[in-house]
């Protein structure tokens, strides 16, 4: 795995959200800036 440097546009990738909808990163940057958040939830190693 490499890690992006701050700053570094993140790769295309697809997400299924909890309103049943699949969203693409290319497709929202259409619209304009998206802020990417990552944490660890429930369900994840520790």
């Amino acid at each position: 795995m490499t890690l992006l440097q701050p700053g570094t546009p993140a790769p295309d990738f697809s997400a299924d959200a909890s309103d049943g909808r699949t969203y693409r990163l290319h497709q929202l940057l259409e619209n304009g800036p998206v802020l990417l958040v990552f944490y660890p939830g429930n369900n994840t190693p520790g």
